[in-house]
């Protein structure tokens, strides 16, 4: 049994070898509480997820109450690995259309029977979660906590509430991941697979497209962004009636919340988890969120938090 590198969260990972074959193992920890917890969340999702044809890995047995979780080996290789290790740019478009032509999928087959009961955080992606866990968050673990800044949610409120108007007006609502980002998306050979998918619940779609896309891990180009943002919108509008214009308009008031949520989740993983390896992604994401601002939101839309963000 060899134990794996773990990334943002506190769970334990280790690879099971036998007989020229491996198993990966979760280890959640014990819960001890009567309400769902993270296995149990992982576990219900996953097998849904599975049966819907979603491309995640087969969970083959598990334990909720010891938090143990037994599932396929998809090897080591993930997006950010991939993507780092490739000069050819038509290559890794084609490698993004594939891996959002399952995103799709996820979206709309995930949606279907999906039980709000599953979930362990919130059933939705509702106003109150854009407000307390992506804006409060990046004011308090980013603003105050990272960058020692006598800055409160007061500062920018009207912009924040705003923002969580916004992306509820140009929501298409399905299964949403959550964390889709480079470090959740698995390259075996030809085939994708999505993991981390314990935080998903009904929500906006265009969030996980935002989290794709303006991933710090990857710093994908703003050329490439826009023709997988066209690409996106193009397949999904085969599979389902949408206005390509309320889509897009989603995507980037989704793309402010998620860089909000990113910044918040660096600054505590290096300042309160210690895990100060975030740190070097900082300026690609603060970089990201002051482009989007000041490029997709003219005159005073967003003037209040333009100008928090101004200086830092």
């Amino acid at each position: 049994m060899g134990r794996l590198k773990g990334d943002g969260s506190d769970r334990s990972w280790f690879r099971l070898k036998s007989g020229g074959k491996s198993l990966i193992l979760a280890d959640h920890g014990i819960h001890t509480g009567t309400e769902t917890g993270e296995a149990d969340a992982f576990v219900r999702i996953g097998i849904h997820l599975h049966s819907r044809g979603v491309p995640v890995p087969r969970i083959f047995h598990e334990d909720t109450f010891s938090g143990m979780v037994f599932m396929q080996d998809l090897g080591d290789m993930n997006l950010q690995k991939t993507v780092g290790k490739e000069n050819d740019s038509g290559t890794i478009k084609q490698l993004y259309e594939n891996v959002i032509t399952g995103l799709c999928r996820m979206w709309l087959e995930g949606a279907r029977g999906f039980e709000p009961s599953w979930t362990f955080q919130t059933t939705h992606y509702d106003r109150q979660l854009i407000l307390e866990r992506e804006c409060r968050y990046f004011v308090d673990a980013f603003l105050r906590g990272y960058q020692n800044l006598n800055i409160g949610f007061e500062h920018a409120a009207p912009d924040f509430y705003h923002l969580a108007d916004r992306i509820h007006e140009f929501s298409y609502e399905g299964f949403m991941h959550r964390d889709f980002q480079s470090r959740n998306i698995m390259v075996n050979g030809p085939d994708i697979f999505f993991i981390d998918f314990q935080g998903g619940r009904l929500g906006p779609i265009q969030y996980d497209l935002a989290s794709l896309l303006i991933d710090p891990y990857t710093a994908l180009s703003q050329t490439l962004q826009g023709q997988l943002l066209k690409f996106c919108t193009d397949h999904l509008g085969k599979l389902i009636p949408i206005s390509p214009e309320r889509f897009q308009k989603g995507f980037h008031y989704c793309a402010i919340a998620r860089n909000l949520q990113i910044l918040g989740a660096f600054g505590f993983l290096s300042r309160v988890k210690k895990k100060v390896w975030f740190e070097k992604y900082i300026p690609q994401a603060m970089n990201t969120l002051k482009n989007n601002l000041n490029v997709y939101f003219k005159n005073d839309e967003f003037k209040l938090l333009k100008a928090v963000v101004k200086n830092c």
